[in-house]
């Protein structure tokens, strides 16, 4: 399916496979009829491609991109574990996208880019650092350690009781083979403002509610992209972040831009909360950041 007879972007519903588990995606194509490089769009915690990411693929598809949105295995429309949500697997399913878009007669497989946003972000570094595939990333609030992410979140006794907790479950995996099942915002504990747009959120795509095992919050302790973005050179990544982020500091990105060689870049907007960067004039500007670096790299 291509563009319509205007030249105007098309989306159309896709599906692949990733380890076994049928995806479910939507691709954005368009309105050039050329072969044209494409971007496989990662999205957040818990995220599905129905929320934010549709604003983002039709800007790129606008700007000339083929743009992948799918859900991770197990969350949204696609097949695979629910309460589970492990980096690496997904790391798996984004570098599965890729392949995917790669197969596709307008798409060029040799220029591939990633867009991460929030958890997404740190999944497209740390995917951009193992696959030689990706020419170009953009990290959008990402995060660089999944350990000091979550201890950011939490007071000193707080994370001291969680880490208890942890070991428990450890434990009765172990003995019993299951894991606790808790809320999504046990594991990332929100500050009041993120609290309230994902509230919001559940409302408008109840889809979006999930539940995690304790061994998801183990597996993204574990979790470390920054450890791997110096493998990314001399291929390019680019990292945004929310100056006044309290959900995921901006000191995450700053931490994995100063890892990571040239070809990089960072940039910092002050006086932007964690969820701004996605509407508005900000987003404007994020959207324009992201085609000119694009337009640079691929």
């Amino acid at each position: 399916m291509g563009p319509d007879a205007r030249g105007n972007p098309l989306e159309k519903p896709v599906e692949f496979f990733s380890d076994g588990y049928k995806l479910k995606g939507i691709l954005e194509l368009p309105g050039s009829g050329d072969r044209v490089p494409g971007i496989v769009l990662c999205a957040g915690y818990g995220g599905i491609k129905e929320r934010i990411l549709p604003d983002i693929s039709a800007r790129l598809a606008q700007a000339g991109y083929a743009a992948l949105r799918f859900d991770y295995r197990g969350f949204g429309e696609s097949e695979g574990p629910k309460d589970r949500l492990f980096p690496l697997e997904q790391v798996e399913d984004i570098r599965n996208g890729l392949t995917f878009l790669s197969g596709q007669e307008v798409v060029d497989g040799s220029r591939l880019g990633l867009f991460g946003i929030s958890f997404g972000g740190g999944n497209a570094a740390y995917a951009a650092g193992v696959d030689g595939r990706v020419r170009s990333a953009l990290s959008l609030v990402g995060f660089g350690n999944g350990e000091r992410w979550l201890r950011s979140l939490r007071r000193q006794w707080e994370w001291r009781e969680f880490l208890k907790r942890l070991e428990r479950d450890r434990v009765r995996r172990v003995v019993e083979g299951t894991s606790e099942v808790v809320d999504r915002l046990e594991i990332m504990v929100p500050d009041p403002l993120s609290e309230k747009v994902l509230a919001e959120a559940v409302r408008a795509f109840p889809k979006a509610y999930f539940r995690l095992s304790l061994a998801s919050a183990e597996k993204i302790i574990e979790f470390r992209p920054e450890d791997v973005v110096d493998r990314i050179s001399p291929r390019a990544i680019v990292f945004i972040h929310a100056g006044e982020d309290d959900l995921v500091p901006a000191d995450e990105s700053r931490v994995m831009y100063e890892r990571a060689k040239e070809p990089k870049r960072l940039v910092v907007l002050p006086g932007v909360t964690h969820y701004g960067v996605y509407t508005g004039e900000v987003f404007d500007r994020v959207m324009d950041l992201a085609t000119r670096w694009y337009a640079e790299h691929l």
